[in-house]
């Protein structure tokens, strides 16, 4: 495979997590987003989307700075640290959104969906690989 091709397709690990990001700031600039009108029902939820959208995250931006090695200890971290900054960034975007406020609470909660969602992709990319060093399968060149 040649260089340029394999750059290519080192860019195009990105679009999944590029995509995630483009879906989080689209909902951000929404005003006054809500699930339900009702707050015991709309905070919940809520924190339950925010914990989901930031672990799917995490993940896609593990899958993303592993390339095709093994994922480390040291991707998931820079992971949890890029999807943290982005949640940091996220929060106070919405604080200029009208009838939106950024909220530490949001970001607390962002935070603990990218290390989960970085810890169960990492176990599964992680599993994806049938030894040490070697290339992911789908990673592997073909022919």
């Amino acid at each position: 495979m040649s260089d340029g091709r394999r750059r290519g397709l080192a860019r195009l690990r990105w679009l999944p997590a590029l995509g995630v990001m483009a879906v989080i700031f689209v909902l951000s600039s929404q005003s006054g987003l809500r699930v339900s009108a009702d707050a015991e029902v709309d905070g919940p939820l809520r924190t339950l989307a925010h914990f989901s959208v930031y672990a799917l995250l995490a993940a896609a931006l593990l899958y993303a700075v592993s390339g095709p090695r093994r994922p480390s200890a040291m991707s998931a971290t820079i992971a949890v640290a890029v999807a943290m900054l982005f949640g940091v960034s996220d929060e106070i975007h919405q604080a200029f959104v009208p009838d939106r406020t950024g909220q530490l609470q949001d970001v607390l909660v962002d935070g603990m969906g990218a290390v989960v969602g970085a810890l169960v992709a990492l176990a599964l990319l992680r599993s994806a690989t049938s030894r040490a060093g070697q290339p992911l399968p789908w990673s592997r060149r073909r022919g």
